[in-house]
């Protein structure tokens, strides 16, 4: 079924998501050869804008990936679940729309709490928050694959810098909501740093699953 003409929540998400990369992938043309009397204010911009650049890199993935062609039904689980990790969705947007679990894992909560951490702009001005924080989304987007001594190093420095940041923020006392995600964070490395480290006495690839299921392991008892 094609659900381009349907008249559903996903008609005005579509239709929104499509404005979205247009004027993403207009600003960033714009950006890339600005006029000579805005290259300076156009560079100064840039450094605070982590968050527009960062929209506009997932907007335009989306765009590759999903709207080359018409959008088929079959299609809806998968852009459901990008839109949700990447953090343009929140939990009642994906129950609004249809979230085919009444709970999703916490990985995903993870990699969605990130994401709309960073697309808020909270770390705009923060290079060195912008960038650690850059190198956790990536650490748990990548954690199901064959891991290398670097990936290894990149996953140790994540959990690292959760670890003193969400210290930081309670010591800053930040917003209960913040702090929870981030000890969810931290919760999920400290079960990929679990795994791993099984990983090496059985040789079991890591999985998401299996991360999964270490962190029902060690965390059960707090739900």
């Amino acid at each position: 079924m094609d659900i381009n003409n349907s008249p559903s929540g996903y008609q005005n998400l579509l239709a929104m998501l499509g404005k979205q990369v247009a004027s993403a992938t207009a600003a960033q043309n714009s950006d890339s050869n600005p006029s000579a009397s805005n290259r300076s204010a156009a560079s100064s911009d840039s450094i605070d804008k982590v968050s527009f650049s960062y929209r506009a890199e997932k907007l335009s993935r989306i765009s590759a990936e999903f709207f080359s062609g018409t959008i088929n039904s079959s299609q809806i689980p998968a852009l459901t679940q990008r839109l949700y990790e990447d953090g343009f969705l929140s939990n009642g947007d994906l129950q609004a729309l249809g979230g085919q679990t009444p709970k999703v894992s916490a990985i995903a909560e993870a990699s969605n709490f990130l994401n709309r951490f960073i697309l808020n702009e909270a770390v705009d001005g923060d290079s060195e928050a912008a960038k650690s924080l850059l190198n956790v989304v990536e650490v748990i987007g990548r954690m199901d694959e064959s891991v290398t001594p670097a990936q290894r190093r990149a996953e140790t420095e994540a959990y690292d810098f959760v670890a003193n940041y969400t210290d930081l923020l309670k010591e800053a006392e930040a917003p209960a909501d913040i702090i929870e995600g981030f000890d969810n964070v931290l919760n999920v490395l400290t079960a990929l740093d679990k795994v791993r480290k099984n990983e090496q006495s059985t040789g079991a690839l890591a999985s998401y699953a299996s991360v999964q299921e270490a962190y029902n392991d060690l965390y059960s008892d707090d739900d």
